[in-house]
């Protein structure tokens, strides 16, 4: 084929083709014979298949936090919601330990020249838990803790006065006087550390010139109460 009929040939081929406006010079050393000279060289409208996509690149750096939005408008407020189902029942309270007694004797008692007496009791105003045992004129406390304990006595005509508070078989505190022509009442006051199973009791010490006085007046008492149970 001559230079002249490939010429023509290209030629008519292009202006079959429809114009489009290229915005990128297009270098056309190699193809001046077949540019037209105003519009796109028939190579460049041929697009190629799509290439395969490209591999994700990494994580750019995070930006700075921005600034905090204004508060928004508080919202109404709710309708009540339905009532819920009723619970189990729960474990019953821990009972709180109860101790507490007063008692008092109407008799005098009478020093033993060989042994010492315990006090008893014929007369039970408060008697909490019956952890006294009036028959034996001693409290055995069922409950560990601290307790108070008070008692109260007078005196004999011409007698000494000798009572002690005794926590088993141990003396804590005495009530003592001098005999004196005249009956003198006299108190005794005392806080206990006591142990589950502990005796608490009163005796008058030993010797016939110890005595104490009572009648239907009560003047000899004898009380306790528990403040502190242990934990």
């Amino acid at each position: 084929m001559k230079c002249v009929e490939l010429v023509l040939l290209l030629v008519i081929c292009w202006k079959s083709l429809p114009l489009v406006e290229s915005n990128t010079r297009i270098c056309t050393h190699c193809c001046d014979e077949v540019y037209p000279g105003n519009g796109t060289p028939v190579y460049y409208m041929t697009k190629g298949p799509k290439g395969d996509q490209g591999e994700i690149g990494e994580t750019g750096p995070q930006g700075e936090k921005g600034v905090q939005g204004n508060q928004g408008v508080k919202g109404e407020k709710g309708g009540v919601g339905p009532r819920g189902e009723k619970g189990d029942m729960g474990e019953p309270a821990p009972i709180t330990p109860q101790s507490a007694f007063s008692v008092a004797r109407s008799k005098p008692l009478i020093g033993n020249e060989t042994t010492a007496q315990p006090l008893l009791f014929d007369k039970v105003f408060v008697n909490v838990g019956n952890q006294f045992h009036e028959n034996s004129g001693r409290f055995i406390a069922e409950f560990g803790g601290v307790y108070h304990f008070s008692f109260t006595v007078q005196s004999y005509l011409d007698k000494f006065v000798g009572i002690q508070l005794m926590k088993n078989q141990q003396p804590q505190v005495i009530i003592y006087a001098n005999a004196v022509p005249r009956r003198i009442m006299q108190s005794q006051t005392i806080m206990l550390n006591v142990s589950k199973g502990d005796v608490l009791w009163l005796r008058q010490v030993q010797g016939a010139r110890f005595a104490i006085y009572g009648n239907s007046d009560m003047q000899i008492t004898f009380s306790g109460f528990l403040l502190y149970p242990e934990k």
